[in-house]
């Protein structure tokens, strides 16, 4: 199973890095990207669209929408953070199945 992908194209505007929210790669449903919840931080994708929060406030990004290389090193934390977590979660449900 290939992996699930965010697409992300760097751009340099006026000497600084931004990065294009292209959409996803390998995601053939709405819900396959995992939903978490840790000490307020979360994400969501819903129709090509990014959920994603510190647990400060939500904020939505688009395919075409342009983040800071700061925006961006916070949004693949909580995603990594909220993969692993969704590891844990699953590990738990196989180890309780009869």
């Amino acid at each position: 199973m290939a992996s699930k992908l965010l697409k992300f194209t760097k751009v340099l505007k006026n000497g600084t890095t931004f990065y294009r929210f292209e959409g996803f790669e390998n995601v053939d449903s709405r819900w396959e990207l995992p939903c978490e919840y840790l000490s307020g931080s979360h994400f969501a994708a819903w129709n090509g669209v990014i959920l994603y929060s510190n647990g400060n406030s939500i904020k939505t990004l688009c395919p075409g929408n342009l983040v800071s290389l700061s925006e961006y090193q916070e949004l693949m934390r909580i995603i990594q953070v909220g993969k692993q977590r969704l590891k844990e979660i699953k590990r738990k449900m196989d180890n309780t199945k009869i």
